[in-house]
């Protein structure tokens, strides 16, 4: 059923601090480098992949391999350690190969996860490939529900990331977020990931205070905010409603300077984990001049 909307009062403290400003890192050559590039850019969190993004086999780690990665992030200040699944999972498939394949593939990010001892896992949910939200929504709970009755006695947290909306993609507002965690039992260790490019794209307009507010407010309306246990912070490309994803640099897409400021001190985002997945100055991907933006308005000193 649907949670009764209420006010979004603060209940938040101020030591609670502001958003924990981090990025998505390359994990190559090793697991623990994922450690050692979120050190260098001064991350407070990190998010990889745990292999290639685009081939369906599982990521297992050595057990050496592993400890290693578990030992540099105990030296480290990251506090919070994500792995993003692969880009080739659609959990409402109705094609039997793909969507197997899918939830063998989500099976595996969960373990990976354990074994290095990671808080979460963050999936893009897929396409109902034109079968309809409803037809969508029973594939996806029954490969939720298998998903984590395999990986039953873990504490790893199963995120599902909102999408912008283009081709029949599940997820592109909260009340169908809502609807997948409750046909998936409401389990306790569901979750969200909130993409701010990919939700403006999909017509919430986190441009001003009051577009913020009213987004959070359908959180938590839809699906609690108990739920949201990250954000991916980038800008877009894309114009608002325009369901296309396409990240930007931080201030230099359509979202703009000033929200990303109101962004990280938003006192019901406070000491959540942010996650850069912007194309970078370079385009490398995130680095430190979009990291020092963020940590400016965080009040946060640069590392």
């Amino acid at each position: 059923g649907k949670r009764e909307r209420r006010c979004l009062s603060v209940h938040r403290t101020a030591t609670l601090l502001d958003v924990r400003i981090g990025a998505h890192v390359r994990a190559s050559g090793g697991v623990w480098k994922a450690v050692e590039a979120g050190v260098g850019l001064g991350c407070e969190a990190i998010q990889f992949f745990a292999g290639s993004p685009r081939t369906w086999r599982p990521t297992l780690y050595s057990d050496k391999d592993a400890a290693r990665f578990i030992a540099a992030r105990a030296a480290s200040g990251i506090s919070f350690a994500v792995i993003h699944t692969i880009y080739l999972i659609n959990l409402a498939s109705n094609r039997e190969d793909l969507y197997e394949n899918s939830v063998h593939s989500l099976v595996g990010a969960l373990r990976a996860a354990e074994q290095l001892q990671a808080d979460a896992i963050v999936t893009h949910i897929g396409s109902h490939q034109g079968a309809g939200f409803s037809a969508g929504l029973s594939r996806v709970a029954a490969a939720l529900r298998r998903a984590l009755a395999e990986s039953e006695g873990s504490s790893v947290r199963l995120l599902l990331e909102n999408t912008a909306g283009a081709g029949g993609t599940m997820g592109v507002n909260f009340a169908e977020l809502g609807a997948m965690i409750e046909a998936a039992d409401s389990h306790p260790r569901l979750g969200l990931c909130v993409d701010t490019a990919h939700a403006f794209a999909a017509g919430f307009d986190l441009r001003t205070a009051e577009g913020l507010d009213d987004t959070l407010s359908r959180v938590e309306a839809e699906c609690g905010l108990e739920r949201l246990v990250m954000l991916h912070l980038n800008d877009s490309k894309a114009p608002l409603g325009s369901n296309r994803d396409r990240h930007e640099n931080i201030g230099a897409g359509e979202i703009g300077l000033e929200a990303f400021g109101r962004i990280v001190r938003h006192p019901l985002l406070a000491a959540m984990p942010g996650i850069l997945e912007v194309p970078g100055l370079d385009g490398k991907g995130p680095d430190q001049a979009n990291m020092d933006v963020l940590r400016k308005f965080a009040g946060k000193t640069q590392k």
